[in-house]
């Protein structure tokens, strides 16, 4: 067994004042996938793999923040599509997390308007137990944590020493905790998020943006040192009908 299960075996016995695992809410049976999803889901298996080659000696749940330079790249799609993906294939609890406090996309889908999230876990100055707040996603040990009710200034909590602290405690609690961050270009949030992160995926969208401004997103994150694991192209198009496509892949 990998040197990371042990790891998080270790975790669940040691005693973690922010994440109850014995309270996580139950994660429904995996469900069958239709037909027309066969090539999503060849190549997010593909990028789930290639995330975890990232990490072959890890010892601890690895955060990573996907993100775009603007709106409408695919940030959220990618966020969501590879975290139901690693849960799946890790057999480990793994979290997807929405960071993006302007366009909370993946907390209207999961969670609605008035759930509880990360801007209320240290909303009354104390640490709350972040288990009942965890949605269960769509497949097994797949969880979800939204944005959360409480007004905030985003750059602050993720600057802060108690956001560190959650991230601490997601580590040892989760395998990989996936975070969808705000547009790189428009917010500031997601560069303060990536200086915390163990790795960034930049997702972009085919012939969207001109590279100059491609280049910009991915000088901002290196300003930071943030490692860049690679970068997601979403959207493609296949020079061939895609019908001959499906038959040859």
């Amino acid at each position: 067994m990998s040197k990371i299960f042990e790891a998080l075996r270790k975790a669940e016995q040691e005693p973690n004042p922010l994440m109850r695992r014995d309270t996580l809410p139950p994660a429904p049976p995996p469900q069958g996938h239709p037909r027309d999803q066969r090539l999503l889901d060849l190549e997010f298996g593909r990028l789930s793999s290639a995330v975890q080659s990232c990490f072959p000696k890890a010892k601890t749940g690895k955060v990573m923040l996907v993100v775009g330079c603007v709106e409408r790249e695919g940030a959220t799609y990618v966020a969501a599509s590879l975290s139901r993906m690693l849960a799946r294939t890790t057999g480990e609890p793994v979290l997807c997390l929405d960071a993006n406090f302007h366009d909370p996309a993946l907390s209207r889908a999961s969670m609605g308007h008035d759930g509880l999230g990360l801007a209320d876990i240290y909303d009354n100055g104390q640490p709350r137990d972040v288990s009942p707040m965890l949605r269960s996603g769509d497949v097994k040990n797949l969880y979800i944590l939204g944005t959360g009710r409480a007004r905030i200034v985003p750059g602050s909590l993720f600057d802060s020493p108690e956001f560190d602290a959650l991230l601490t405690s997601f580590r040892r609690t989760f395998r990989f905790v996936i975070m969808d961050g705000a547009p790189l270009l428009k917010h500031p949030d997601s560069i303060h998020l990536a200086a915390r992160c163990d790795g960034v995926l930049f997702v972009v969208r085919y012939k969207h943006l001109k590279r100059e401004v491609i280049r910009k997103g991915i000088e901002m994150i290196e300003s930071v040192n943030a490692p860049i694991l690679g970068a997601v192209l979403n959207r493609r198009k296949f020079a061939i009908p895609d019908l001959i496509h499906k038959l040859i892949t």
